[in-house]
């Protein structure tokens, strides 16, 4: 992942200082048509805003400016005007904002300093250096251009949603042409013309019909923000196994044309003439199992080359959606105009933990976040302990949600995953009789719960606090089998790190020696350890971000910020 340090040239207070030097006797530009570069750049940027669909007095300008109707000077003065208004606007916002783009409701107007710098620009030809400080430092932004250029190419290409029909390597099926195409499109398979294959009619092909279940069906056909979650909470011990995509959706396929003998296709695929032989388009051959690989790679999915549900949910993403998506991750990664050279970054719905040291990438970890019913929250924050076999204080909505249901079902559940019951203050231990007998009679429970440390504790050997109101942190687990799962958002808000015991030594590795940290792990003692140099940690919403070698990548937008977002083209 590409990580933004800064908004590098996003200062819009621009004022007549600019034009020092320059005097009014120099040649007089006639319009923007004159600095054709400026004004491509300016639409460029304007176009970008738009797509994010930060605020609708934006898209207006740019809609403006760009039409052929409406495009002039004025147009494109406004247009700038109004991005410099919305960037100073953007300033001011909190990182907390800046990551729920909060910022539809602003109120833009225009400066009379920017408007007086922009005539006098106007009229000395010098619109660039207006138009160029208000690039923000999205990393390489020439990337980024190419790559909406890219998306935005396809937009007038029918993309009628594809039939969710599970499809597996070695299989015919008429649907494997369009699955070949657009991955073509989308960058994950080369161009290539396609041939059919000599018939050879001793292969027998079997069609067979079976009905998907309504419980696979995603709710909009054309896209579905949501990936299905479990309902897991801290006290889900029992780990479900690893599953992929051809597990979740086995006897879904419907109209599909299977190969009988797959040990004959296997020795076709790979015999001395296959390399030679012109290929029938409706096969799911290995070139074309790269090219899904590839695509579930960058969308966070089970690399397993079986075309299902998730896997059609991204392929149906049309690229203006797309398009869009990118842009308003693009607009989250702007979180500060500087950051510190070390630091921890959560993305929330890629599941991923990332810490970098004098701005190098040291260490990262699958994390497990909170179900869209217990988000877990953007937030800024420090790591400032680290605990060493930590107890539970259980909230108190997880004691009435979860744990109160399960101790009406079973008296003894209580003892079993290790629970204390204490008073309201938490200081004293409350006998199990005088609990117990409250609790079955129906005058309720007014009790605090506290796990007690081992190996079934919720927040397994560590936990790393975090100073905050919403008792949020991260901290181990001992269900290591959920870091298998495609989707993780199980937890009740807080973070659960796969690699918590490698986090724990990065943060304590100059103040205690491996011998100390692993006494203080065997020790079932609690020891809260103060770390030497609190880390700044952010926790961030980033659906979709540019990774290396011009890789676009994009996750499910687990808690639905991405759902309303509005077109800037008008219809038609």
């Amino acid at each position: 992942m590409v990580i933004v340090k800064r908004i590098t040239r996003c200062s819009v207070t621009v004022g007549l200082w600019l034009l020092a030097g320059l005097t009014i006797h120099q040649a007089h530009a006639e319009g923007w048509q004159d600095e054709p570069q400026a004004r491509q750049q300016l639409h460029q940027l304007g176009l970008e805003l738009a797509l994010a669909d930060v605020h609708p007095k934006i898209t207006q300008w740019w809609q403006q400016a760009t039409s052929p109707e409406t495009a002039s000077d004025q147009a494109d003065d406004h247009l700038l005007l109004g991005l410099q208004s919305f960037w100073r606007h953007w300033a001011q916002l909190s990182f907390n904002d800046r990551q729920h783009l909060r910022t539809r409701q602003a109120t833009l107007s225009f400066s009379e300093i920017d408007e007086s710098a922009l005539r006098s620009a106007n009229a000395l030809g010098q619109r660039t250096q207006l138009v160029q400080r208000l690039t923000p430092g999205y990393g390489d932004h020439q990337q980024l251009v190419a790559q909406l250029d890219r998306l935005l190419a396809l937009r007038a290409q029918p993309w009628p949603a594809l039939q969710r029909v599970t499809v597996r390597p070695h299989e015919y099926h008429p649907q494997v042409v369009n699955i070949r195409e657009r991955l073509q499109w989308l960058g994950d398979m080369p161009q290539a013309v396609l041939h059919d294959i000599p018939e050879l009619s001793h292969l027998e092909v079997e069609l067979t019909e079976k009905g998907v279940p309504q419980s696979v069906e995603l709710a909009d056909p054309s896209f579905s923000s949501q990936a299905p979650t479990a309902e897991v909470s801290e006290l889900d011990f029992d780990v479900a196994e690893p599953h992929s995509e051809e597990l979740e959706s086995n006897g879904l396929t419907e109209n599909s044309a299977l190969i009988e003998d797959s040990a004959l296709m296997d020795s076709l695929a790979n015999s001395p003439a296959h390399s030679t032989a012109r290929f029938n388009p409706q096969f799911y051959d290995a070139e074309l199992e790269a090219g899904v690989k590839r695509f579930q790679a960058r969308h966070g999915l089970t690399v397993d080359g079986v075309i299902g549900p998730q896997t059609y949910a991204w392929l149906n993403t049309p690229p203006l959606r797309r398009a869009q998506l990118l842009m308003r991750s693009m607009m989250r990664t702007l979180i500060g105009d500087e950051l510190p050279r070390s630091y921890l970054l959560v993305n929330i719905p890629e599941y991923h933990l990332r810490l970098y040291q004098q701005d190098a990438l040291v260490f990262e970890s699958n994390v497990i976040v909170g179900q869209n019913q217990r988000k877990t929250p953007i937030m800024a924050s420090k790591i400032t302990n680290v605990v060493f076999n930590p107890p539970w204080n259980v909230p108190r909505s997880i004691i009435n949600k979860d744990i109160l249901p399960k101790l009406a079902r079973d008296p003894n559940y209580l003892d079993r995953q290790g629970f204390e019951v204490l008073d309201s203050s938490g200081t004293q231990v409350i006998p199990r009789e005088e609990w117990q007998t409250r609790f079955e009679e129906g005058a309720g429970f007014p009790y605090r719960l506290r796990q007690r440390p081992g190996r079934g504790n919720a927040l397994g050997a560590y936990k790393f606090h975090l100073p905050n109101n919403d008792a949020i942190y991260l901290h181990d687990t001992p269900g290591r089998g959920l870091f298998a799962r495609d989707s993780r958002a199980f937890s009740s808000g807080c973070v659960r790190v796969e690699g918590a015991e490698q986090l724990a030594d990065w943060l304590l590795h100059d103040q205690l020696s491996s011998a100390r940290l692993a006494a203080l792990k065997a020790n079932p003692e609690t020891r809260w350890v103060k770390v030497q140099q609190a880390l700044p940690l952010f926790m961030v919403y980033w659906p979709s971000w540019l990774g290396e070698n011009e890789q676009l990548h994009f996750r499910n937008d687990i808690y639905g910020f991405d759902t309303a977002i509005r077109s800037p083209f008008k219809a038609g």
